[in-house]
Order: structure tokens, then C-alpha cells, then sequence
């Protein structure tokens, strides 16, 4: 399945990026998979010799050499980051049958935030990328992946455009949601409001005068 069909794109929304996690961060399960399947052969013919037992140790070193091997391809292809031009969606795959897909909006976006740390963070240049939303209530952390800052970088620069191209959108839903919590209001905070609003004409005219 396609992560266009995955995350149903919505109107003119397109996917820019797809970033996943540095494959170098598998290091350990590299590493396993190579004792796995290539140490049985330097011992062969000693564990033919053994008899039964030998060689059922020789085809289960492989058979589960090639299952890490799966499994290690399958949760790098599964753990991604899409960037697209309306949001960013991360699809968290901890296992064969555990996923965690987090989706934020732009307009909901407050904070990104990339950060590389530790020795080996710093050579081959990896680490995390935090993104915050929900009035810093809710923090999404995408792990161990190449050139977080670029990465940061990128999805601000997306955000910064996406916003100024629905700026109008967006003035229009607070205006609407004001105008609907009129009709809840007291008359006391009701002329509150009124006062505020005057004061607010009153300096956009001030302005619009100085202009001139």
C-alpha cells in the first residue's frame, strides 16, 4: 500500500519528502544478521560432520539470520516521516503488528525542533527531530534519522509557506469562531468587547491616517 492511500492526501496536498531512519542506527542488527548467516558456512563441514543436530544448527543460524534480516528492512521501510505540503504524518512501526501514525497540521504546529548529540550522533552526523503542538502538550520525536537540522529546517521553511498561503483562510475561521461566541456572552462582557473593538478600529484608522 501506497502512503498516498495510507494517509488519503486531500485536495492539491502533495508529498515533498519521505525521510526515514538512519540506516547506519541498525548497526547491531547488521551486525547479528552477519554472524547469522555467514558464520554457519565457515563451520560447514564440522557441523555436517555432527550429524543431525549439526546441520539443524547450520539451517536455523540461516533461517533466522534471514528472519532479522526481514525484519530489520521491514521496520526501516515501515518507520517514516512524510512531509507534505499541508502536514507531516509519522508512521512509528515498533514491530510486526505495533504501529503509531501521529499527524499535526501546520496551522497546529508550534515548535521544531532538531537535535544531534552523542559521538557517533555527531560523526555520521544523526539524531532526532521533535515537533510540538497542542500548546506544548503534545511532543512527537522522530528518531535517529540523517540531518535532523535539515530536516527541521525543511519542514519550517514548508510551514512558513503553507501559512502564508491560507493566511486569509485562517483570519476568516477566527473571525467566525468570535462572531459564534457573541451570542454566549452577558451584556456586561458583551460591551467589553464592544470597547475593545472600538479602540481596535480606532488605532487601524490612526495607522491608515499616518500612511497617507
Amino acid at each position: 500500500m501506497s502512503f498516498e492511500s495510507k494517509i488519503k492526501l486531500k485536495d492539491n496536498e502533495q508529498i515533498i519528502d519521505v525521510i526515514h531512519r538512519y540506516g547506519l542506527t541498525f548497526f547491531w542488527s547488521w551486525l547479528i544478521i552477519f554472524i547469522l548467516i555467514v558464520a554457519p558456512f565457515f563451520f560447514m563441514f564440522w557441523l555436517f560432520n555432527n550429524g543431525l543436530w549439526g546441520q539443524i544448527l547450520f539451517v536455523g543460524s540461516l533461517v533466522l539470520g534471514l528472519f532479522v534480516l526481514f525484519r530489520t528492512i521491514f521496520i526501516w521501510q515501515k518507520n517514516v516521516l512524510l512531509i507534505t505540503t499541508h502536514r507531516i504524518v509519522d508512521f512509528d512501526r515498533q514491530g510486526f503488528f505495533e504501529e503509531i501514525v501521529s499527524n499535526v497540521a501546520y496551522d497546529q504546529m508550534e515548535d521544531v525542533m532538531g537535535k544531534i548529540s552523542g559521538l557517533f550522533g555527531t560523526i555520521f552526523r544523526y539524531g532526532n527531530v521533535t515537533i510540538q503542538s497542542g500548546n506544548g502538550k503534545v511532543q512527537i520525536i522522530i528518531n535517529k534519522v540523517k540531518y535532523p537540522t535539515d530536516i527541521q529546517q525543511e519542514i519550517t521553511e514548508v510551514r512558513d509557506e503553507y501559512m502564508t498561503k491560507h493566511a486569509h483562510d485562517f483570519s476568516g475561521n477566527v473571525a467566525d469562531a468570535i462572531i459564534d461566541k457573541l451570542y454566549e456572552l452577558e451584556q456586561q462582557d458583551l460591551l467589553r468587547v464592544k470597547n475593545t473593538i472600538e479602540k481596535r478600529l480606532t488605532s487601524i484608522q490612526n495607522e491608515d491616517a499616518d500612511e497617507e
